[in-house]
């Protein structure tokens, strides 16, 4: 998502699934960037310089299941 608009997933719409996803935004501001794997998301407000390709590395999903066990 950029700007709380949907812009594609990874491995559909002619991309590759290879762990990569471009997209273009306007330069010279900030935009809202959110990518979420099924489970997580990762919301990040980032500024793109103008002409400039930049780089988001995204950490793994961390969720953790587990069970509430009843003190006795």
């Amino acid at each position: 998502y950029v700007d709380e608009v949907f812009i594609g997933k990874e491995g559909t719409g002619g991309d590759p699934l290879d762990g990569i996803f471009k997209f273009k935004v306007v330069g010279g501001m900030n935009h809202l960037i959110r990518v979420f794997d099924g489970e997580n998301n990762y919301p990040k407000e980032i500024y793109f310089e103008r002409g400039v390709h930049k780089i988001i590395n995204v950490p793994p999903g961390t969720t953790v299941y587990g069970a509430v066990i009843p003190y006795r």
